[in-house]
């Protein structure tokens, strides 16, 4: 039966109507609301995520809903509330058993940079028990305008975690950056990639792969690449063991580093000597020789970006079409890419268009290898999906759970009718492209749009 202003989308094998093949698209769907200046996340499954604030505190989220009481609360601990709280979680590889999370965050009074580990409560895991704090490292940065701090740190594939330092100066829009090269001196703790072993020594022990870890080279033993300006967010690819590395320019090109698995330590990433590919201190003279960055995009001055958010490579199941590809963004411009890599060093990259306007302060990635993003202003968890969407059973278009996203489509989604479904139009649709495994049927008081 045809109601006003219905479409019957009937499934009998007959028509397609299909954009040509190109690169995935993706849409974010909401997942949780009411997060106070979210700052990073850690999924501890597909449905329960742990996510830090600049406010102190790290909070769960369990299947779409924000707890009452926080995880952990770091409140008196940090330096304010407002930008200065805690910067980057990640949890031990072992964390169903032994309940470790690291936490990186500014300490009040002199804002140092903390690198603790503390344990999930024996009595509830809803919790971390606050009085489990064992330091790892602290870094000084004693600049009173603020500094670069960086944030990031997670495991890599060797099992070992990794620490990513901001060269230590403010940044103000118009000065220069890194006037003293801190990035680029091995005496300094700036600027640099920290690799250390948690599972061993008293706080930890120095790999023995570490570049500098021979005892009389007086450089660092943690350190094992510099050359960074504010890497704010990096991973591993969970396949690969490549890293990426998102690094957050001054005030011409943001850049995104990628060093393979089999990159030999240490590697400097060029800053202050380059910003991107483009020399910025011409009086530079670094550590060896330049790893260059896969990519750099304009920056500020030139009306572009302003601060890149690394992301992740998609290694998860749900969206095949998106398989391979690294997802990141811009936090200024709450601009989204997909990008693949080919093994040659060439690489295919697309904008993504028709998302909300969200400043993406991080990303995340489940045990399942699906991705979520942080929208730092909203106060939003998103999920990352395809912009293909598949019908799961016979249903209405405005009907969630029709979809296989759970969500109801909107303009720019590419939407499969699956095969022996049915699916009632009972509004205006605006879709990229629609590919029906079967026959359009509708009223003549019906519409479909197609907005390619």
């Amino acid at each position: 039966m045809l109601l006003r202003y219905l479409f019957l989308l009937a499934v009998l094998s007959f028509i397609s109507i299909k954009l040509p093949a190109q690169a995935p698209r993706i849409r974010l769907t909401e997942l949780a609301t009411g997060l106070n200046r979210p700052t990073d996340i850690v999924a501890i499954s597909s449905s329960e995520f742990l996510i830090s604030q600049t406010d102190g505190q790290i909070r769960v989220v369990r299947n779409g809903v924000k707890l009452v009481t926080p995880y952990l609360d770091l409140g008196a601990k940090i330096h304010d509330t407002t930008w200065e709280g805690i910067f980057g979680i990640t949890l031990h590889p072992n964390y169903a058993s032994n309940g470790y999370i690291y936490v990186n965050y500014c300490r009040k009074g002199d804002r140092s940079a903390v690198y603790a580990r503390f344990t999930r409560s024996a009595t509830n895991p809803d919790q971390a028990d606050s009085s489990s704090e064992f330091t790892l490292l602290v870094v000084p940065y004693p600049n009173p305008q603020g500094a670069h701090r960086s944030g990031c740190l997670g495991f890599g594939p060797d099992g070992y975690l990794y620490i990513t330092t901001g060269d230590s100066w403010p940044g103000l829009r118009g000065s220069i950056g890194d006037p003293d090269r801190f990035a680029q001196s091995l005496q300094t703790p700036y600027g640099k990639i920290f690799r250390i072993d948690v599972d061993h020594g008293t706080p930890y022990a120095i790999p023995a792969t570490n570049p500098y870890s021979s005892p009389s080279d007086g450089v660092a033993d943690e350190i094992y690449a510099l050359g960074l300006r504010n890497p704010w967010r990096w991973s591993f690819d969970r396949l690969t063991g490549d890293m990426w590395i998102g690094d957050v320019g001054q005030d011409g090109w943001e850049e995104l580093n990628f060093t393979p698995a089999n990159a030999i330590a240490p590697q400097n990433y060029g800053w202050p000597c380059y910003e991107g590919t483009h020399a910025y201190d011409a009086n530079c003279s670094g550590s060896g020789s330049y790893h260059m960055p896969l990519l750099d995009y304009s920056g500020y001055n030139y009306g572009g970006g302003a601060s890149i958010t690394g992301g992740y490579v998609y290694r998860g199941t749900a969206y095949p079409k998106l398989y391979g590809w690294y997802v990141y963004g811009d936090y200024q411009r709450g601009t989204y890419w997909t990008l693949k890599r080919a093994n040659d060093g060439t690489f295919q990259q697309i904008t993504q268009l028709s998302l909300p306007t969200v400043m993406p302060v991080s990303f995340g990635q489940d045990p399942n290898g699906e991705l979520y993003v942080l929208s730092f202003s909203e106060g939003k968890l998103y999920r990352v999906i395809e912009r293909t969407i598949a019908s799961v059973k016979t249903g209405n278009w405005t009907s969630p759970d029709t979809w296989n996203c759970n969500c109801v489509p909107i303009a720019g989604d590419d939407v499969v009718i699956s095969a022996n479904h049915s699916v009632d139009l009972n509004q205006l649709v605006q879709v990229r492209s629609l590919d029906l495994k079967g026959k359009l049927a509708y009223s003549s008081a019906g519409k479909v749009k197609f907005d390619p």
